[in-house]
């Protein structure tokens, strides 16, 4: 390998996988498969600077042309190593991105968005790259001049867009639309009656919903996860974050020691949709969930971050996405996959509870962070049968 041309980023690819603390075997075949890669490229004298996704996917299928009984597994491990020399060599030979005048521009209302609304990362991406396609809609690769949009150009972007599931794609591009002509009035920018004429996509959302977990469903999730492990200690506090506090599975990512205050009683939830933090008691049974964790569980780590990761990378913060994974699995354990999916039903399902016991929708948004009641509906659903057991005596005084 140290006689290859490309032998000093298989040298840091090693160093990543060690300092990470991946499993020897599983590095030792993601590094031979990379070499394979980084071997084909010196057959065919690719320089560094010119190594593109084109050749990963060529070497990707020369795997899984070897040996297409195992074609999945082959097909992950090629990804996995191809694309790590790729990130590699794109740090000492990054590309020459040219941008167009609309990419531009809706990079400058992203940062608006990002700077002065204070949104989410992933509402802002979503925003960007609404507003990207309908400006190259309008303009293709010229400059971008707002004041030559009008009401048929908007209308005609819309009523290009799929309909799709639930009108998503409209939805979402005519938020995006109203957000940057809104963007533009505040800079100064003449743009007429824009901001009217934007069309409003009808969602078809119910309005009540019998998914909601109820304490029989509460108690078998957490009887299926095995305690005894220290994978298990993580998962049972994760969970209950999620049912105790109904905490999103992107705080609780996000949740550091620094949030706790033990002596207080407090948590704080870093709320990273609309960026406003806001604390939390903390319950006595999601506490002694967390310190067990934190003493007898959780991998030694200079980290102030809570859940870490216990497979490879081992001692690495765990993303959103982990969570929603190890959701997934705990669903099928506990013999509840064919009810629920996901994570956010247990804040669903808190909400409700806390309405059915006669809480106030005011208090149920300042526990789920939300800034308008209206949401809060969505969330805390009606107890059915409880109406029905009302209505009956009703009927009969009627009859």
């Amino acid at each position: 390998m140290k006689r290859n041309y490309l032998a000093s980023y298989l040298e840091k690819i090693a160093e990543h996988y060690y300092a990470d603390g991946y499993a020897f075997g599983y590095a030792r075949c993601i590094l031979g498969r990379a070499f394979q890669f980084v071997e084909q490229l010196g057959a065919a004298h690719v320089p560094p600077g010119q190594i593109t996704s084109r050749h990963v996917d060529k070497f990707m299928r020369w795997c899984v042309a070897q040996s297409p009984e195992k074609h999945l597994c082959r097909r992950r491990i090629a990804s996995v190593a191809a694309r790590s020399i790729l990130r590699q060599v794109l740090v000492d030979h990054p590309p020459v991105v040219t941008r167009s005048p609309s990419q531009v521009e809706a990079d400058r209302y992203a940062d608006h968005l990002r700077c002065n609304r204070g949104l989410a990362e992933g509402t802002v991406e979503w925003h960007r790259y609404s507003l990207a396609l309908f400006l190259t809609f309008c303009f293709q690769h010229r400059p971008v001049d707002p004041s030559v949009i009008t009401a048929k150009r908007v209308h005609a972007y819309v009523d290009s867009l799929p309909h799709g599931r639930a009108n998503s794609r409209r939805r979402r591009a005519c938020a995006a639309l109203r957000g940057y002509f809104r963007f533009l009035r505040m800079r100064g920018v003449d743009i007429g009656n824009l901001l009217f004429v934007v069309p409003t996509v009808r969602q078809p959302r119910a309005v009540l919903s019998p998914r909601w977990l109820t304490s029989a469903d509460t108690e078998q999730l957490l009887r299926s996860i095995d305690r005894s492990r220290a994978i298990g200690k993580r998962n049972y506090a994760v969970i209950l974050c999620m049912i105790d506090l109904g905490v999103r599975v992107g705080d609780v990512a996000r949740l550091s020691l620094d949030h706790i205050d033990w002596r207080g009683g407090t948590v704080q939830v870093a709320n990273h949709k609309t960026g406003r933090p806001y604390q939390m008691p903390l319950p006595r049974r999601l506490g002694k969930a967390l310190a067990d964790y934190l003493v007898k569980g959780r991998p030694p780590s200079q980290r102030r971050d809570i859940f870490l990761c216990h497979t490879h990378p081992r001692g690495v913060p765990i993303t959103a996405r982990g969570l929603k994974g190890m959701m997934w699995c705990v669903w099928h354990r506990a013999g509840l996959s064919e009810k629920f999916t996901g994570t956010h039903i247990l804040r669903h399902s808190i909400a409700t509870r806390m309405r059915q016991r006669g809480v106030g929708l005011k208090t149920i948004a300042d526990v789920l962070g939300h800034q308008s009641i209206q949401t809060t509906t969505l969330y805390a659903q009606v107890d059915l049968p409880a109406l029905r057991s009302v209505a009956q005596p009703w009927l009969e005084v009627q009859s």
